[in-house]
């Protein structure tokens, strides 16, 4: 697989560490690695005691790190983890662990989110990806992936990663995020669907006031629009990346179709 999928294996002795310790992985813990290619983390996963289950698309590594772990308490499946099916886990909890291959890690991030049988994970991302899962308002990186990450969990940044930590060298940097999945999402669940549709209406739209964005999507009069966002605590005329989500969710309720 390697770089084609943007996957650069992780060689910094330190970082897998850290990684371990942030996942906070230890002796009989059931731990999901997500893309362990090579095995550079799969090795101090186990070494701290962790049962690993570990799922990688290149059925070649897969049989590497079979071959590598013989006997270990690992089981390793040779899948493409946007299409396994994670009922097939036991009841955990998980603990969860990746180096995640640039070029799917916002899908993999969507798929494990909605997911309900991991406590914490530690993820490495491109740093432009990981910034924008952990954004709060008033920036650029705040967006849907910022809003979807915080309906299910808390994130921050633990650290951040050169090229030269990886083989092959990447053109970019890239960060560890940790993640602690909440007990149940912020959003209810009736007002999901109304919540993403403005969401999505106003940062396709970015630059345009949210207000005129949300009264074109929603076919309302643009006043009642700007009375429900002032309800929520936003101005009228704030753009879409100054409303927090406690916002968004407001207004979900109150310009419910």
């Amino acid at each position: 697989m390697g770089a084609k999928l943007g996957q650069h294996f992780l060689k910094d002795p330190a970082a897998l560490d850290a990684i371990v310790s942030a996942c906070g992985a230890s002796a009989g813990d059931a731990v999901l690695e997500i893309g362990p290619g090579r095995g550079a983390l799969t090795k101090p996963l186990l070494d701290a005691g962790a049962r690993v289950t570990a799922v990688e698309l290149d059925a070649a590594l897969a049989d590497a790190l079979r071959a590598r772990f013989p006997g270990a308490a690992l089981t390793v499946l040779d899948e493409d983890f946007l299409d396994f099916d994670l009922a097939r886990l036991g009841a955990g909890p998980w603990r969860v662990a990746g180096n995640l291959p640039y070029a799917v890690a916002t899908p993999i991030l969507q798929k494990l989110l909605l997911w309900d049988r991991w406590t914490m994970a530690a993820l490495m991302f491109q740093k432009e990806v990981a910034l924008r899962a952990v954004a709060s308002p008033g920036g650029a990186d705040y967006g849907l992936l910022a809003l979807s990450v915080r309906n299910r969990a808390e994130a921050d940044v633990a650290f951040e990663l050169t090229p030269e930590s990886f083989v092959p060298r990447p053109k970019v940097d890239s960060a560890v995020v940790i993640l602690r999945r909440r007990p149940a999402p912020l959003l209810p669940a009736e007002d999901e669907r109304q919540f993403w549709r403005l969401a999505k209406a106003a940062f396709g739209q970015r630059r345009k006031m949210a207000a005129g964005v949300l009264a074109d999507a929603l076919a309302r009069p643009r006043g009642e629009v700007e009375a429900a966002l002032a309800a929520a605590g936003v101005a009228r005329d704030a753009r879409p990346e100054r409303v927090p989500f406690e916002a968004w969710a407001a207004l979900a309720r109150s310009l419910r179709a």
